[in-house]
């Protein structure tokens, strides 16, 4: 706190203290409500930090061997390839791990080497939809994304979709994921609204029913030597 700060609160404590000594005058603030206000604003917590995503670049700056230096791409496998280290895995990690890690692996010919990490480009964040949705791949990822949201940018959903059992897969610190299973269903079928909300690298897989597998089965391979086979569904039946 700085000089004047520590007058300025010397201050309001005295006035503060005379006012309340004085009879019938209107209620002074509370000494502690004044203080309070003189005093500086504290600073929020810091948040988690930032993990590194595919397509971002890295500045990787040696302080006492500056030829070293180099800015590089995340590639699509994760890694990073300096001359110092060869290829180091960078997905998920935090920058300080990443710089650990090339003072680690860059000592065995470098002398005391001090490194900083910082990243200069952030890389599209995007989620992956898989299975039976009319073109799989990845989706730009928009805030708020829903699965739904991200299903219906790859076309939507085939006629074999199972859309009771989607499956959410999101990736972990640690380099695996977790599951939870999704009832689209009630989503498409009811309007029941989504309460999930998509994250980069999330993977969103939706699975074929088994009677629908034995449809493509029927139509492609079974009709073509039976033309008067029934259509499965209408009058036909499969047991599953």
């Amino acid at each position: 706190m700085t000089r004047s700060q520590c007058r300025r609160i010397s201050l309001a404590l005295a006035v503060a203290f005379a006012a309340a000594g004085c009879g019938h005058r209107a209620p002074a603030a509370a000494p502690s409500a004044q203080i309070a206000a003189l005093m500086p604003p504290t600073s929020p917590a810091p948040g988690p930090e930032y993990r590194i995503q595919l397509g971002d670049e890295l500045h990787v700056r040696f302080l006492y061997q500056p030829d070293m230096n180099e800015q590089v791409p995340v590639r699509p496998d994760g890694r990073i390839s300096l001359a110092s280290t060869g290829e180091i895995e960078v997905v998920g990690k935090t920058p300080r791990e990443v710089e650990a890690e090339v003072v680690e692996k860059s000592s065995a010919h470098l002398r005391d080497p001090e490194v900083t990490v910082v990243v200069t480009k952030l890389g599209e964040q995007r989620v992956y939809v898989g299975g039976e949705v009319t073109r799989p791949g990845y989706v730009a990822l928009r805030p708020d994304m829903t699965p739904l949201q991200a299903v219906l940018q790859t076309g939507g959903f085939t006629r074999r979709a199972k859309l009771d059992s989607v499956m959410l897969m999101t990736p972990q610190p640690d380099g695996k994921f977790s599951a939870a299973r999704l009832d689209m269903e009630q989503v498409v079928a009811a309007g029941v609204p989504e309460r999930v909300r998509l994250h980069p690298n999330d993977v969103v897989y939706v699975p074929p029913t088994w009677i629908a597998n034995m449809d493509d089965v029927v139509d492609q391979w079974v009709r073509g030597l039976i033309p008067t086979l029934p259509r499965v569904g209408a009058s036909a039946s499969v047991t599953q």
